[in-house]
């Protein structure tokens, strides 16, 4: 049976879908916020200025813990992130995230020693924990149905607009002289919560929490508005109603949105092994070293000038993003899985001929050599954009049900944190002490993460998200659900104009 829908198969060319787009719009700011903030460490690490006025950075132990302080914050949030966001909504999680953002960006701009750059780059990451996770959770639970894979996988993606940015303002600020040649890119950083804060007022509440907080008539107005056109008996509104009130039920019924709820049944056992290997391999194989490491990587191989570091930094940021949303496109028709084992295995061949070119341009100085890494860093970075930029985020919304999702989400965000937090402050003094072969550590890591997720990440695509939960969850499904799933299965493979 399919159902009908009044909306046009184009989204462009449907008034309800456009205005839902531009308002979702809001949360992938917070992915670029995101981005600007994470990437700009490495951009600062280029500008010797930066070091001259913070006095204390040109120790590579404080270096390591700036760097490092960001994801310090995040996990700071690991416990209110997620209550926030279900006590409260999605929208308040963005709504808070965006204040302390803020409060921390004015401060790293006028900081003038080490203590006060750390507390606020601590504070942002705090508030960006907030942020993403309510962001992420309102597009993966607002957006149409036939949109949410690719919204979902677009998502990280915008994480690159924000670092090009952030590279880009720094190598334009080179230019200036004094501090406003670093204070200018950190300045900037406001201009996301800028313009995210007055987008977050017009945009909706996700209908999913609405309904589990008692208000389901809300609930299908937003439903009605955005995926109807209004048409509060359209069938595909009907039928996501029906969805929500079953899912709900069975919430309430069995009490299970405690955190402990994340390892009482076997299949959110495995929910959580994957957030957290997931959000630790993002980290730790190997991308954090160029990421936020990328100017001493290129001194090793020979290039020193900064304007050349920040220009390659710019150019990979674009070349990254581009890569990053083809993936995206693809994430519904090659599915999750197999961009996975792509972008892993791609990494795994590149970060093995860095380290090869790495000991020719140690051994024997070779130009050629040097010029190698940098080619090999690009694709490197290529193969991590294709799977591992796109897909985590889309992944673990998808496979934890509505009443879990921001704690399954703060999960991996906190792993990741504080894979990148051991990283970033192991990273500088290991490229330091050993240099390349630094490097072997990633490989052995990336042959680890090719036989996780070969064995045990199941495939979601093509799945709506109650079918993706009967893939974790071993317990009986009502005939009521398993005609609910019939339905949104038919819908999403046929849809149907009006």
């Amino acid at each position: 049976m399919d159902l009908s829908n009044s909306t046009h198969s184009r989204w462009w060319k449907d008034p309800g879908l456009r205005k839902l787009n531009l308002l979702l719009s809001a949360c992938y700011l917070g992915a670029i916020a995101n981005g600007y903030t994470s990437s700009l460490i490495s951009n600062l690490i280029a500008n010797q200025k930066w070091f001259a006025d913070l006095e204390g950075l040109s120790n590579i132990n404080l270096l390591g813990l700036v760097v490092a302080a960001q994801p310090i914050g995040c996990i700071a949030a690991f416990f209110p992130a997620p209550w926030l966001s279900d006590t409260f909504g999605r929208r308040a999680g963005m709504m808070f995230g965006n204040i302390c953002m803020t409060i921390a960006f004015i401060g790293q701009t006028f900081s003038h020693d080490f203590g006060q750059f750390l507390a606020t780059r601590c504070l942002a990451g705090f508030g960006t924990i907030f942020n993403i996770i309510a962001s992420s959770a309102l597009l993966t639970e607002l957006a149409h149905p036939r949109q949410r894979a690719i919204s979902g996988a677009l998502f990280n993606t915008f994480y690159f607009i924000g670092s090009m940015v952030a590279a880009w303002t720094s190598y334009g600020a080179l230019h200036f002289s004094g501090s406003w040649s670093w204070r200018l890119p950190v300045t900037a950083q406001l201009v996301w919560t800028a313009v995210q804060l007055p987008l977050i007022f017009f945009c909706p509440e996700s209908p999913r929490w609405l309904a589990s907080h008692g208000k389901p008539e809300k609930a299908q107005l937003v439903l009605a508005t955005y995926h109807a056109n209004e048409n509060l008996h359209d069938e595909l509104v009907i039928f996501e109603q029906t969805q929500l009130s079953l899912t709900i039920g069975s919430e309430h019924q069995n009490h299970r949105a405690s955190w402990s709820a994340l390892c009482t049944t076997s299949g959110n056992r495995k929910r959580l092994t994957l957030s957290v290997v997931i959000g630790v391999a993002t980290q730790w194989c190997g991308n954090g070293v160029i990421t936020f490491y990328l100017a001493p990587v290129l001194r090793t191989v020979g290039v020193t000038s900064s304007f050349k570091q920040q220009g390659i930094n710019g150019g990979l940021q674009i070349y990254n993003w581009f890569l990053a949303c083809g993936a995206a496109l693809l994430a519904e028709r090659a599915g999750r899985r197999r961009l996975f084992l792509t972008s892993a295995g791609t990494m795994l061949v590149f970060m093995t001929l860095v380290t090869v070119c790495s000991v020719l341009f140690s051994t024997f100085q070779s130009v050629a050599a040097g010029y190698a890494v940098i080619v090999f860093l690009f694709l490197f970075l290529g193969g991590y954009v294709i799977g591992l930029t796109p897909i985590p985020i889309l992944y673990i919304n998808e496979i934890w049900p509505s009443h879990l999702r921001a704690k399954g989400s703060s999960v991996f965000w906190v792993s990741q944190a504080a894979a990148t937090c051991f990283n970033q402050y192991v990273n500088p003094i290991a490229l330091e002490k050993i240099l390349w072969k630094y490097y072997l550590v990633y490989v052995g890591v990336l042959i680890a993460v090719v036989g996780f997720i070969f064995s045990y990440v199941p495939e979601t695509k093509g799945l709506s998200l109650e079918e993706i939960g009967r893939i974790f969850d071993t317990r009986q499904t009502s005939e009521t659900e398993l005609d609910a799933v019939e339905l949104q299965r038919n819908y999403e493979q046929h849809i149907v104009d009006p």
